[in-house]
C-alpha cells in the first residue's frame, strides 16, 4: 500500500512539473516593433501584440514578426547582394548601392502572401526589377543628372507594389555608384576633347577680336585722311588771290630781291 501511495505521489509530482513546463514554455513576449502569427493546426487564428501571451501546446505554433521600420541595403558586399549592376538606355552598366527604408502595416497579409520569407521572395527580387526598368529608361548622362528624380519614380512604383502586400516604404535613396572602366575612359576622353574644343574656340575668338581691331584702325586712319583731305579742300577753296597777296605782303621783310654783280643792283628798280 506504501509503495502503491509514494508511486502516485511520485507521478503526481511528474505531471505537474510536466504540466508547468508546458504552461512556462508555451508562455511568450513580444516586444515592441514586433508581432506573433499564431496559427492552428497550420491555419491563421490571429495576431499578438506586445506583451505576455500563450499559445496552446502542441496545437498552436507562433511565428515572430519585425514590423518596425528597417533598411535593406543592395549591392554593398557585407549585404545579402554582393553587387548590383544595372544597365542605361544606352547599354552602359552602372554599379550602384541602393537602400530602401520600409515597415509592416498588415503581418497578417505579409504573412499569408510570403510565409515570413518577404524579403526573399519579395522584397530584393521586386527592388531590384523596378530599380532596371527605371534606369533603363534614361542614358548614362542623364543618370548622372537626373539622380533625384529617378530616385523619385523608383519610390513611387515601390511604394504602390509594397501596399498590395501590408507594407510601407518610406524612403528610397541612391547611395553610391560607379560607372564601368570603358566609361570612365570615355569620359575622360570627352572631357580632353571638349577642352581642346574651348581651346579653338577661345583662339579663334583672339583672332577674330585682333582682326576686328586690325579693321576698326584701318577705318579709323581711313576716316582721318579723309577727313585731313576735306580740311585742305577747304583751306585750298578759301586761298582767293587778294588773300594770297596780303600774306604775301604780310610776310615780305621789306627788302627787295638782288643780283650779283659790282654794284649789288636789285631785280627791280623802284625809281
Amino acid at each position: 500500500m506504501e509503495g502503491k501511495k509514494y508511486f502516485k505521489m511520485v507521478l503526481s509530482g511528474a505531471i505537474g512539473v510536466f504540466i508547468l513546463l508546458l504552461i512556462l514554455t508555451n508562455c511568450y513576449t513580444v516586444d515592441t516593433g514586433e508581432v506573433v502569427i499564431i496559427s492552428t493546426f497550420g491555419k491563421i487564428t490571429r495576431v499578438e501584440n506586445e506583451g505576455l501571451h500563450f499559445k496552446i501546446p502542441f496545437v498552436q505554433g507562433k511565428t515572430f514578426m519585425e514590423t518596425r521600420e528597417k533598411t535593406y541595403i543592395f549591392g554593398r558586399t557585407d549585404e545579402m547582394d554582393t553587387t548590383m549592376e544595372v544597365s542605361t538606355k544606352d547599354m552602359q552598366s552602372i554599379k550602384l548601392e541602393f537602400t530602401v527604408q520600409a515597415s509592416i502595416t498588415d503581418p497578417e497579409k505579409l504573412y499569408r502572401a510570403f510565409n515570413n520569407k518577404h524579403e526573399q521572395r519579395f522584397i530584393r527580387p521586386r527592388v531590384k526589377e523596378i530599380i532596371q526598368a527605371t534606369i533603363a529608361k534614361y542614358t548614362i548622362e542623364e543618370f548622372v543628372s537626373k539622380r533625384a528624380e529617378i530616385s523619385k519614380l523608383i519610390f513611387e512604383d515601390l511604394k504602390d507594389d509594397f501596399s498590395q502586400y501590408g507594407m510601407s516604404v518610406s524612403n528610397v535613396s541612391i547611395v553610391n555608384h560607379d560607372f564601368s572602366d570603358e566609361y570612365e575612359r570615355a569620359i575622360e576622353s570627352k572631357k580632353v576633347a571638349e577642352q581642346e574644343v574651348e581651346k579653338a574656340k577661345a583662339e579663334q575668338e583672339k583672332l577674330k577680336v585682333e582682326a576686328e581691331n586690325r579693321v576698326r584702325l584701318a577705318e579709323y586712319s581711313l576716316q582721318e585722311k579723309e577727313l585731313q583731305a576735306k580740311a585742305n579742300a577747304v583751306e585750298s577753296n578759301s586761298l582767293s588771290p587778294q588773300l594770297l597777296r596780303k600774306m604775301a605782303i604780310e610776310k615780305w621783310d621789306g627788302k627787295l630781291p638782288q643780283v650779283q654783280g659790282n654794284n649789288g643792283s636789285t631785280l627791280i628798280n623802284l625809281d
